[in-house]
């Protein structure tokens, strides 16, 4: 695959030397829970994958960081990960995104809204205790919530019945599209698990309801105490007003609302630029031991999907 024009990076963990997996990352954090493992998914070629450990109140886990230069306005990113079955909660996992100026390091911003020439982030999630698939987005015109409209990372699947299978490989890509001129909210978001598209936004689609800074499609039931919201019958959602400093409650049409599209920048200079591969952990009690091993992993400028068995020498 390295051999295809559209591909722009790739890591197969396939080093002989721990040391020469590290040479071609720009940064490194913890490089100590890393490891080679035999552990590798159905139908790969190679021999070894890479496994994180963290242990609990043993620091937050670790991160392998690499720029994509010079910039692209359109990329997918197609990596394989298994989580151990009694692997805790993870609190933020792994993605692209974009500087600008571009850096060798992943920069900072919780909680703070991007200001359109300066970054965005787009990570896929395994959210929380629920280990359910979406996204957790930062970019310009990302949404607030209470308390006082704090703008944490926007998600837009919320379908309870995207589980993660812990304890098997998955095969996760994301791709992401810039928007284009820079004015425009043509900028679109799609996720593919296993292969089959799970979601895909842009201007104009899919319907849905906001909930605060949570998208919620017209395919999802959305309950709480601020919103009803069914498919095909309508009800009520809610946003947060920055100048009251409140949530307030608006109608919602019986098929939803289209989505506005992404606009993810305002300046043309900020691109899809980095590719952050992450474990973030944050809350394990001490001495509680988790493991996510990650392969095969290819930034490329059209679709990669599946890894394709490698065939039988029968």
């Amino acid at each position: 695959i390295e051999k295809d024009p559209s591909v722009i990076f790739v890591e197969k963990f396939e080093e002989e030397n721990f040391k020469d997996l590290l040479k071609r990352w720009d940064n490194i954090k913890s490089p100590d829970i890393m490891a080679f493992s035999k552990d590798i998914p159905e139908g790969s070629a190679g021999k070894q994958s890479l496994v994180m450990k963290h242990v609990g109140g043993k620091g937050t886990g670790g991160h392998l960081y690499r720029r994509l230069l010079p910039g692209y306005d359109k990329l997918f990113l197609r990596f394989y990960v298994k989580f151990h079955p009694e692997c805790f909660p993870i609190h933020h996992f792994s993605g692209l995104g974009g500087y600008y100026p571009p850096t060798r390091w992943p920069q900072g911003g919780a909680g703070e809204r991007p200001e359109g020439n300066d970054r965005f982030t787009v990570k896929v999630e395994p959210f929380g205790k629920s280990w359910i698939w979406d996204y957790y987005v930062y970019w310009m015109e990302m949404r607030g919530s209470p308390p006082a409209g704090k703008t944490w990372g926007n998600s837009f699947i919320r379908d309870p019945r995207l589980k993660v299978k812990r304890g098997e490989w998955i095969c996760i890509e994301l791709m992401v599209k810039m928007n284009k001129p820079v004015s425009e909210h043509n900028g679109e978001l799609a996720l593919w698990i296993d292969g089959k598209l799970v979601s895909h936004l842009g201007k104009g689609f899919p319907k849905g309801v906001w909930v605060y800074d949570k998208f919620v499609p017209k395919n999802v039931w959305a309950f709480n105490k601020f919103i009803n919201y069914v498919p095909g019958k309508g009800g009520r959602g809610i946003r947060w007003n920055y100048k009251k400093r409140k949530g307030e409650i608006f109608k919602v049409p019986d098929e939803g609302f289209p989505f506005e599209g992404f606009r993810w920048r305002k300046d043309d200079k900020l691109k899809l630029n980095f590719l952050w591969i992450s474990l973030y952990i944050t809350k394990a009690p001490k001495g509680y031991v988790s493991k996510v091993w990650f392969d095969q992993i290819v930034v490329a400028t059209r679709y990669i999907g599946p890894v394709k068995p490698v065939p039988s020498s029968k």
